[in-house]
Parts: C-alpha cells; structure tokens; sequence
C-alpha cells in the first residue's frame, strides 16, 4: 500500500504540473496544451506467473502536446500572423544551434529591419535572387528595410507591409514605391505532437517528430496564412480547472492514504 500511494503521489504531482502550465498558459499565443500518459506498474517479485502480477500504482510515461488549432484572434497588426491549418513558422537559428519552429506569428520589425518574434528570434523565408525569382531551396532570415533611395534618388521610409494568405511580403516606401520582399517559408512534420517544447512557445524536431519538411502556404498540404490575426491558445480553460480540481482531490486522498499507512507501520514497530 506504501508503494502504491506513494507512487500514485509522484505520478499526481506531476500532472498537477502539466495542467497548472496549460492553465497559465491559457492567453499565451498558439500555445499548445499538452496532456499526461501513465502506464500501471507490476511486480514479479514473488513469481513468474502474470497471474500473480502485483499492481503497484501508476507512472507517469510522459507527456504529448495536443496539436489542435487555436481560434484565431483579430488584431489589425500587418505583422500578426496565424497559420490557418497545417506548418510552422521558420525561425533562423543562431550558429551552431538547431533551427526552432512556432506558431506563434506575432512579430515585429527590429530596428535593423530584422523580422522577429517576441523573444528576438529572426523569422525565415524564402528571398528573391537577382532575376527577381524566388529561391525557395533555402529559408534565411528576413530582413525589410526601413529605408531605401527610390528612382528619384531620394530617401523613403517604409510606410507599410502586406503579407497575402501565401506568405508573400509586398512592402511600400512613401506614396506609391512598391517593393516584393521574398515570401514566408513553413515546416511541417511527420508527427507533429512528438515536437520537442524549447521555451518560448518554440519547438525543435526529434527522432520521433521526424525531420522538417519546408513549403509555403496554401501549397500541398501546408495551411493559409491569415494576416492581421493571432491563434489563440487551444486550452480549454473550464475543462483545465476540472481535471485541476479532480487531480487535486486524487492527490489529498493518495496522500491520506500514505499517512496512514506511516502511522500503522510505525505503531507496528513500536509494538
């Protein structure tokens, strides 16, 4: 019974975890919940025969992120972006570093024209070589002046950005000086769910997630992007608050239950 109770308590504490984080998470953007898995633990111990298999209690085998779509959120932002169906964003990665992946598209121009998230990562797409084509053979990260000379040779500044449901990025300096600026590239994967989480709503591939396979918007099985809107998180925060509560209730049982066991071991000791 002591074994049992006191891996049950392991086993609880760390889906309180798990749903706590969904629940912190629930205005964070295209935040994806996750949810536990455990497996029962048996004991040999006293024989061979399955029969005489011993319960001791649950394991927590680890938990999977839950890949459903977030509704998505009006702004008006020209740089806030959602992912209407399947990929995620490309983000570049730093030198030597593992190229990381969100779906959060609330981004923001720094102020050497770099596209960024929110935490400082550049964003990456597919540029324009010099016959003004697309090479989309690699994503680098993409960089929107915010200054350019025109045919006039006079300065202008970026006045506006549009970004179309295929990822395009148009942008316009001044009145009427209109300039393509390559295009937004996306992955996806073979098993989305198993995505390793990195912090900073990013994720980074596995062996089991498979490796990334990039594309554009509204190509193959890619979804549309959605200017002028966020995804929200998918935590569904009354149904969060019940299995909290369920879980807690489980975890003060299981922890009774411990006590008890404690006290009459002892009483049997000291007998």
């Amino acid at each position: 019974m002591f074994t049992i109770s006191r891996n049950g308590l392991d086993a609880i504490s760390k889906e309180l975890g798990v749903v706590s984080n969904n629940i912190a998470n629930s205005g964070t953007t295209g935040f994806k919940r996750s949810r536990t898995e455990f497996v029962d633990i048996y004991s040999k111990a006293l024989s061979n025969n399955k029969k005489s298999n011993r319960g001791l209690g649950a394991l927590l085998q680890g938990t999977q992120k839950v890949m459903q779509q977030g509704a998505p959120i009006m702004t008006g932002g020209a740089l806030d972006l959602t992912i209407s169906g399947r990929g995620f964003f490309v983000l570049s990665p730093k030198e030597g570093a593992d190229p990381k992946f969100t779906r959060d598209g609330s981004f923001s121009l720094d102020a050497s024209g770099n596209l960024i998230t929110t935490d400082g990562f550049q964003v990456a797409g597919y540029k324009r070589d010099e016959n003004d084509i697309l090479d989309k053979s690699t994503a680098l990260p993409i960089n929107i002046p915010l200054r350019i000379t025109n045919s006039e040779n006079k300065e202008v500044f970026l006045t506006s950005i549009n970004i179309d449901s295929k990822g395009n990025i148009e942008t316009t300096y001044g009145l009427n000086n209109v300039v393509s600026r390559g295009q937004l590239a996306l992955a996806k994967f073979r098993n989305e769910s198993e995505l390793q989480e990195k912090g900073a709503n990013t994720y980074q591939v596995t062996s089991k997630s498979g490796g990334q396979v990039l594309g554009e918007a509204l190509s193959g099985s890619f979804g549309e992007i959605l200017s002028g809107s966020l995804e929200s998180s998918n935590t569904n925060i009354l149904n969060e608050m019940v299995t909290l509560l369920k879980t807690q209730h489980a975890f003060n049982g299981n922890a009774r239950i411990l006590q008890t066991s404690v006290d009459v071991t002892r009483r049997l000791i000291e007998s």
